[in-house]
Order: C-alpha cells, then sequence, then structure tokens
C-alpha cells in the first residue's frame, strides 16, 4: 500500500513533466529544466519555512477548519496563494534571462516544471505524513496538475509581456495576480470542506484543466506560425 502511495504521488508529476516537454516544438535542455525543477522544489521548502512562521504568529490559522469565512479568505489568498505564488514566480522571472528562452512557449514550460517541483515537495508533506491512499489519488488528479494549471497561466501573461511591449508592465502583474487569484479560489472551494461546494470545486477545477490547455494551445500554434515564416 504505501509503495502505491508514493507512486500516485509522484507519477503524475512524471507524467505532466513529459506531457509538456514533448509539446515544445525545439527541446529545451533537461539539465535547465532538472534546475527548475529542483528551483521549485527548493521555493517549496522557503514557503514551508513561512508557513511555520505564520502559524506560529498567528496561531488561529494553525487549523484552517475553524476559521471564520473574512479570516479563511486572508487565510487562503495571502498566507498561502500569494506567498506561494510569488515564491514560484522569483524562479520563473530568473529562468526568463536563459539564453535558452527563444520561443514562446519556452516560459510556460520553465513555469511548469517550477510547479512540478513545488508540488513534489508539498505533496510528499501531505501524503507521506499519514500515508492515506485517498489523499494520494485526490491530489494527484486535483492539486498537482493544478499547479501545473497555475504556472500555465504565469507563463501564459509572462509571453504577453513579450507580445506587447507597450503593456509589459501590466502583463507582468498578471502573470502573478492571476494565479494568486485562480489558486486562492482553488484553496477557498476545497477547504469550506462542504459537499455542496466541493461540486462547484470538482466544476472549477475542470473549467481550469480546460482553460490551460486553450492557452497552452494558443501559445504553442504562434510558435509554429513563427517557425514557418
Amino acid at each position: 500500500m504505501s509503495i502505491l502511495i508514493i507512486i500516485l504521488s509522484i507519477l503524475p508529476i512524471i507524467l505532466i513533466g513529459i506531457f509538456y516537454y514533448q509539446r515544445d516544438t525545439i527541446k529545451e535542455p533537461i539539465k535547465l529544466l532538472r534546475n527548475l525543477f529542483f528551483g521549485g522544489l527548493l521555493s517549496g521548502i522557503i514557503v514551508m519555512f513561512i508557513s511555520i512562521l505564520t502559524v506560529i504568529i498567528f496561531p488561529s490559522y494553525k487549523d484552517y477548519g475553524n476559521l471564520s469565512i473574512l479570516d479563511l479568505l486572508i487565510y487562503v489568498f495571502i498566507f498561502t496563494s500569494l506567498i506561494e505564488e510569488l515564491a514560484k514566480f522569483v524562479i520563473v522571472y530568473i529562468s526568463s534571462k536563459s539564453k535558452e528562452y527563444n520561443q514562446y512557449y519556452d516560459i510556460i514550460l520553465y513555469a511548469v516544471y517550477v510547479s512540478l517541483g513545488f508540488a513534489c515537495f508539498e505533496n510528499l508533506l501531505y501524503v507521506l505524513s499519514n500515508f492515506n491512499l485517498f489523499t494520494a489519488l485526490f491530489r494527484a488528479i486535483t492539486a498537482i496538475p493544478a499547479h501545473a494549471s497555475f504556472q500555465t497561466l504565469m507563463g501564459y501573461y509572462f509571453t504577453l509581456s513579450r507580445l506587447y511591449p507597450k503593456k509589459k508592465k501590466l502583463y507582468l502583474s498578471l502573470s502573478i495576480i492571476i494565479p494568486v487569484i485562480i489558486h486562492g479560489l482553488y484553496d477557498f472551494l476545497l477547504y469550506l470542506n462542504s459537499p455542496i461546494f466541493l461540486i462547484f470545486f470538482l466544476v472549477f477545477v475542470v473549467i481550469l484543466f480546460v482553460i490551460t490547455i486553450l492557452k497552452t494551445d494558443e501559445i504553442i500554434n504562434l510558435d509554429k506560425s513563427m517557425l514557418k515564416k
């Protein structure tokens, strides 16, 4: 059982990484993607320490299940999504300086690999803390793909900042604001821990994944059209 749980914790990360890598028309160096993955993992470690510090300073956030709606909103949007997305954004922004960044899709790929490193660390913390098969399965089909979706949108708006230089600041801002909002909504619907809101959560996740695919296809098609010129 424990082996199955570990496989469920890691396999989705590998599959998503392969899927995004294969969609790249001009393949990025494996070493670069590996470094991005570990950069994401490092950001996860940093966020963990910030979260521990947050609970020490604000002990009421230790049990989010008993928070009021207002406190829960503050918790998920500021102490969770904002901190996590900022940590990942720093790595993504640094990766945009790479000399290998020569296609619009590249920054989406970089961002996703950062998210996979982060998700790997976070997932192992959640799953290995209780070795619960349901937790491992649920996170395999929701949390891990969701992290990839957050960073796909981050990369998408980052790409728009390159496409439209006159609106660079706007799109760079959106590359962090949109993932924070989407991530916050994801956590908020999940943490409400209600059967009704669980339905809203699942619908939200499906819509998020569809949007992710459409935005990715848009940038890939743009790259293909540039190659034909």
